[in-house]
């Protein structure tokens, strides 16, 4: 029997809101261009394409990851969680598991889950927005005026902010996330719903 009013309990809500927050990440991730990172990534790369990198910029262990990386990584982990949250929420909807014996054990899984999806997430947004910092401060002015250059991925413009954006919507999602695994654990959703 299919439940359609899980779309709209809490943790349905919590779902669909994870889900739309995981796209926007992964939309702003795409954007986000790597062109510019890679000229930061090595100091020979500053000098081959002649670019005044910022005295105060600080290397940090983060600042070290090569972008292309970074960015593969963000999207493959926004893809997976984005994927596994839709099966969750239409196994829900589809088999009505809310109101079997077993939801508890099945609930209290997926708050589990729900913890693992959001540690990945923060971690993966931590890095993503030490991208955004390192091109900021290792780049300057030609980063901040979004001034197309020419870069080893041809001329491109750094798309400023969409990193920033990325990492954002990243550390939301894991927020949800966190407050889907407190729903479930403490079930708030059965004392809302009864």
């Amino acid at each position: 029997m299919v439940d359609i009013t899980y779309t709209c309990s809490l943790l349905g809500f919590a779902n669909i809101i994870e889900l739309i927050l995981l796209a926007g990440g992964f939309i702003a991730v795409c954007i986000a261009s790597t062109g510019y990172a890679q000229l930061v990534d090595s100091y020979s790369n500053i000098i081959k394409y002649n670019i005044t990198a910022s005295p105060t910029g600080d290397w940090k262990a983060f600042y070290d990851i090569d972008a292309f990386a970074i960015k593969q990584a963000d999207q493959a982990i926004l893809m997976i969680v984005f994927i596994l949250t839709a099966i969750t929420f239409t196994v829900h909807v589809l088999f009505n598991i809310r109101y079997r014996y077993s939801w508890h054990r099945f609930s209290n899984a997926i708050a589990f889950l729900c913890i693992i999806y959001a540690f990945a997430l923060c971690g993966v947004s931590i890095v993503v927005a030490c991208w955004e910092d390192k091109l900021r401060k290792q780049l300057t002015n030609i980063y901040l005026n979004n001034q197309f250059i020419n870069t080893p991925n041809g001329f491109v413009k750094p798309q400023i902010g969409s990193a920033a954006a990325a990492s954002a919507f990243g550390f939301a999602a894991c927020v949800m996330y966190l407050v889907e695994a407190l729903i479930r654990f403490r079930r708030l959703a059965d004392k809302l719903q009864t």
